[in-house]
């Protein structure tokens, strides 16, 4: 029915377009930020179907929605009635407050009319004269705060009164089952009983001992009512002969309260699957982060609402970690403290090289700026192929670690297991993988028999390293080994030794790797397969994968 609300002012609510869906709504955002006012304004928008719509059939079923259901069609002045002076809603501001697009292309501006009662007020549309104007006929069902007092807690049983009529018999049946399935409770004997002016709700036993609506939770009381809500709008659109894109609408605030997260995602997937069913137009307000989760997943309509002290923002692209912030009222650094992907490595070598190679990117990828502290590196040295059994436990890696392995470049990448090699192909022996420590080996080789300026570089010199000294410290070492190895000293342990003897030379030595363009296919492959194992476990541990977007133009 709504397509979308353009405010000009109402409230704190300025200059700001809210686009709904035929589906499901969710308005979220801290207090005081227009959420109730928002679902006044989709209810004002509409007004009541009577029995004179030719397009209702069965004529009963308005006077027994209207009666077991609390509020409908609820008008804005019913936020005003408790107010003790008059409170402009848009102070300074004449004529059109907001325009609503329905969803039959039509539009209506409202504004405000002041009644005779000086503290109140109600908002109306702008009828052009003689255009034939109106509100469009909708049934509407509020679903308000009041619905979640206790049934123990109303101390008035003068003021209980029985609802004669209820819904036919075989709705009640399948309301029945729909609330079986959520609590495993077979209810019978239902009725609709009226709480005085508080709330309706259902009078009802159960095959437990001891379990009837009297003693229910008020989780289990407040299930009962919005279910009761929405069988009531399937009933409306079953016993109407009408192709509206939206037959009805559901108004629920804080339709998480009370609820248990269980009942908050199995409520939100019967609400999708009645609303495009039966035409529901749902739009509710929460402060659920399980449910918005579920939302945004599903990819439903998600509105944030920021409180900006006089006026009220509206969340530009919601996401998930966005909301948290704001919701928990925390700073970007604090909702993202501890939360971290753990990264195993070989060795600390292979930590070192790892480092520098983040620092790179940092430093020449604008989009991976702020990303290396999401890594983690676990200090423990684990062989590649303890390593790679534990990563393709596919057990172990599914239950308990949503982390990535980083192996050496003289290794595969394995990205179904979270495995990445680290850079290793020589630039001269395409396809030839090295470990850290040769790779760099190699690449010294490469610049001393090119006589690569490297070599007369002031870093170089400044540390005490030129050709002579490599050759001294590191190539004739190196040399020596592979002519006479030392069986007492494994390969691998040889070159560790060499390379961490002569770690501020090597260090300069990868420096000069990553900034030669003859390299660059390498650190591209590395980068991308990296940024697809951080976007494969950022969520699992509590990390916006847009925090390393695309690389931009």
């Amino acid at each position: 029915m709504i397509k979308s609300i353009s405010i000009n002012q109402y409230r704190k609510l300025k200059n700001c377009k809210l686009d709904f869906t035929s589906n499901l709504n969710a308005i979220s955002g801290t207090n005081g930020t227009c959420k109730t006012s928002l679902l006044h304004m989709i209810s004002n928008s509409c007004k009541a179907v009577t029995k004179t719509s030719a397009w209702v059939k069965d004529k009963n079923c308005l006077q027994i929605i209207n009666s077991v259901n609390d509020v409908t069609n609820p008008k804005v002045e019913s936020l005003t009635r408790g107010d003790k002076k008059y409170n402009d809603p848009a102070h300074g501001v004449s004529g059109v407050l907001f325009n609503v697009e329905y969803y039959d292309h039509s539009s209506l501006d409202f504004r405000r009319h002041n009644s005779s009662t000086s503290t109140r007020y109600a908002i109306k549309p702008m009828y052009q004269r003689g255009s034939g104007d109106s509100l469009p006929s909708c049934p509407v069902i509020y679903l308000g705060l009041s619905r979640l007092m206790p049934y123990g807690e109303f101390k008035n049983d003068d003021a209980l009164k029985d609802i004669k009529k209820g819904l036919p018999d075989d709705y009640q049946e399948e309301l029945a089952k729909l609330y079986e399935s959520f609590t495993h409770y077979a209810i019978s004997n239902t009725s609709i009983q009226q709480m005085g002016d508080v709330k309706t709700r259902a009078e009802f036993s159960s095959e437990f001992e001891g379990i009837d609506s009297n003693t229910i939770s008020a989780g289990e009381d407040n299930l009962y009512i919005i279910l009761l809500a929405i069988m009531s709008l399937r009933y409306y659109f079953e016993s109407i002969d009408s192709h509206n894109t939206v037959e009805s609408i559901l108004l629920v605030d804080e339709l998480d309260a009370t609820l248990h997260p269980a009942f908050q995602i199995k409520l939100l997937q019967l609400l999708r699957n009645y609303s495009q069913k039966y035409r529901m137009q749902v739009v509710f307000t929460t402060h659920s982060m399980t449910m918005i989760e579920d939302l945004l997943s599903k990819h439903d309509n998600v509105f944030y609402l920021i409180d900006n002290i006089t006026s009220v923002v509206l969340m530009e692209d919601p996401d998930l970690f966005k909301i948290r912030m704001h919701l928990s009222s925390l700073t970007k650094e604090e909702i993202y403290l501890d939360k971290v992907i753990p990264v195993f490595t070989e060795d600390e070598e292979a930590r070192f090289i790892l480092d520098m190679l983040l620092k790179y990117y940092e430093e020449k990828k604008p989009e991976f700026r702020g990303v290396r502290r999401f890594f983690h590196f676990v200090n423990v040295n684990l062989g590649a192929d303890n390593l790679r059994n534990i990563f393709e436990d596919l057990k172990l890696l599914r239950s308990t670690m949503k982390a990535i392995c980083v192996l050496d470049g003289d290794h595969n990448t394995d990205l179904s297991n979270n495995i990445v090699a680290l850079p290793g192909k020589n630039m001269v022996q395409a396809g030839y993988g090295l470990s850290p420590e040769k790779l760099l080996v190699e690449y010294a080789n490469i610049l001393y028999e090119k006589d690569d300026p490297f070599w007369v570089d002031n870093s170089i010199i400044s540390i005490g390293y030129g050709k002579a000294m490599y050759l001294e410290k590191v190539a004739n070492v190196i040399r020596k080994y592979e002519e006479k190895p030392d069986p007492s000293v494994k390969e691998r342990i040889f070159y560790k030794n060499v390379f961490n003897s002569n770690k501020s030379f090597f260090e300069l030595l990868f420096k000069h790797w990553l900034n030669n363009t003859n390299n660059r296919s390498e650190k591209y492959r590395f980068y991308t397969e990296l940024r697809t194992l951080f976007l494969k476990n950022a969520r699992y541990n509590d990390i916006n994968p847009e925090e390393w977007p695309e690389k931009k133009d």
